[in-house]
């Protein structure tokens, strides 16, 4: 037969698809007449082809055939459990194997195959309790071992597919995906796993094309469906959140980025951008710790990510590690190093590691930052009270008076708002006051020549040395 001839030459010289043209042409010439002499070793030409183009069900359809037409064929039947193997059928091989046997029970090569699909099976089985329990790097050299035996195993690649995308390896989970859709461009869960993979990887467009064709093939694929609205979610939270943001309405920006980030937590493309925004967030809101945590996530994904970096060293600044902002802000300029922002981030860190020796004027008065100027007077008036020098014992005055001072000291900078604020941005308090008698503080109430009023208090000096009258107002 001339088709069938064509068809040897063609394969020979390794024109599939011509081949195949004419082994099918061959096929449809004989139609039904099982008896023509050819139509079996056509079928099992055919069956060959579509086995190397990875169409494993068209190839099972003809070896079928041929073996209805010839129960006996003992190589349709080994060709048929190979195919049945490639599937993942291994129980439907492992039966076909176990017939052959009874008819040729010392046939080497069928036992070896025999044991080598129940070792495929164990295997795969191996592999689907180990992504059960998230040992996805585990599996994977399982499944690998597999597929180097049976490339064209669509399950053990899909699952391989699955521990890539969970390890983060969307590149390699989109590889396994289009090795799939090579042979079977209709797979929906290949498609369904390449959409997500795509997007993951940051290609939404990509992303929804695969999801869409895969919901063209299965309009009701209810995982192509829910990965589309889930795109659609995330797209919406990431805009509310830096809309919300821009508005200073911090909360609500929180809960969006929060709901953006639980579906792509890892996402190289999106979630470094995210994170850096909480952080901001969760700065303005005076969280600072959170913050931290938020752009150090944002490093982990994009160790270049340049102003996670900057707002990170806010947030040390906040929590006045001043070393540690200095380290963020530096790492920032080595990869924008003409950033004026960042060179005054530096600046101003390292003024505050300077002045960090430098007394604590809300300690020495038991306040906190946010202390109203009522706080502070309150503050003030109980402990000079308390810490009056005249109270203690002649052996204490000393360690007093420098606690009346240092009271005194902090009243006179917190009571007065420029003052404070120059003191809160770090100023130094030296520059601060001077012209004020001679540089330093303007007051000092153990100084020779006592006889100042200094907020509320009266000194005199007489005897055997200061006495001194409180005078609140």
């Amino acid at each position: 037969m001339k088709q069938q001839v064509d068809g040897d030459d063609l394969f020979k010289g390794g024109k599939y698809d011509q081949s195949l043209e004419k082994f099918t042409s061959a096929i449809d010439m004989i139609g039904s007449d099982n008896e023509n002499q050819h139509i079996v070793n056509i079928l099992f030409k055919r069956a060959g082809i579509y086995q190397i183009k990875g169409k494993n069900i068209l190839a099972l359809s003809d070896v079928n055939r041929a073996i209805e037409i010839n129960p006996t064929n003992f190589h349709a039947k080994i060709k048929r459990a190979k195919i049945q193997t490639s599937l993942g059928r291994f129980q439907q091989a492992i039966e076909e194997y176990e017939n052959i046997l009874k008819t040729k029970p010392d046939n080497s090569m069928v036992k070896k195959s025999l044991d080598e699909v129940k070792s495929y099976e164990k295997s795969l089985s191996e592999a689907k309790e180990l992504i059960e329990s998230k040992k996805y790097q585990e599996s994977i050299v399982i499944l690998t071992k597999i597929l180097e035996k049976i490339s064209d195993l669509k399950e053990a690649r899909l699952l391989r597919c699955q521990c890539n995308y969970y390890l983060g390896e969307y590149r390699k989970a989109m590889d396994d995906t289009m090795s799939i859709l090579k042979s079977e461009p209709t797979s929906i869960d290949a498609l369904y796993w390449r959409g997500r993979s795509f997007f993951s990887f940051g290609e939404k467009d990509a992303a929804m094309r695969f999801l869409k064709e895969a919901l063209k093939f299965d309009p009701e694929n209810q995982k192509s469906k829910d990965m589309i609205q889930l795109i659609a979610k995330f797209e919406k939270s990431s805009a509310n959140a830096q809309e919300l943001f821009n508005q200073q309405r911090y909360d609500d920006a929180l809960g969006q980025v929060n709901q953006a980030l639980d579906i792509e937590p890892k996402n190289p493309t999106f979630s470094p951008g995210l994170l850096v925004l909480k952080c901001k967030i969760l700065l303005k809101l005076k969280k600072a710790k959170d913050s931290i945590q938020a752009c150090s996530l944002a490093i982990e994904l994009d160790d270049q990510n340049v102003d996670a970096y900057l707002n990170r060293g806010e947030a040390w600044m906040f929590e006045e590690d001043y070393q540690k902002a200095l380290n963020d802000f530096n790492k920032a300029k080595e990869y924008r190093p003409n950033d004026g922002t960042i060179h005054e981030a530096i600046r101003r860190a390292t003024k505050a590691q300077k002045m960090e020796a430098r007394k604590d004027y809300y300690k020495i008065l038991g306040v906190t930052k946010s202390a109203t100027e009522g706080e502070i007077k309150k503050a003030f008036k109980t402990l000079a009270r308390t810490n009056h020098p005249d109270k203690v014992p002649t052996e204490e005055r000393e360690m007093a008076e420098k606690r009346y001072m240092d009271i005194n000291e902090a009243y006179e900078v917190l009571s007065d708002q420029e003052k404070r604020d120059k003191y809160d941005r770090g100023e130094d308090l030296q520059e601060m006051h001077q012209g004020h008698h001679g540089g330093g503080f303007p007051f000092n109430p153990f100084g020779g020549g006592f006889g100042q009023q200094h907020h509320g208090f009266g000194g005199q000096q007489g005897g055997g040395g200061f006495h001194y009258t409180f005078n609140f107002g």
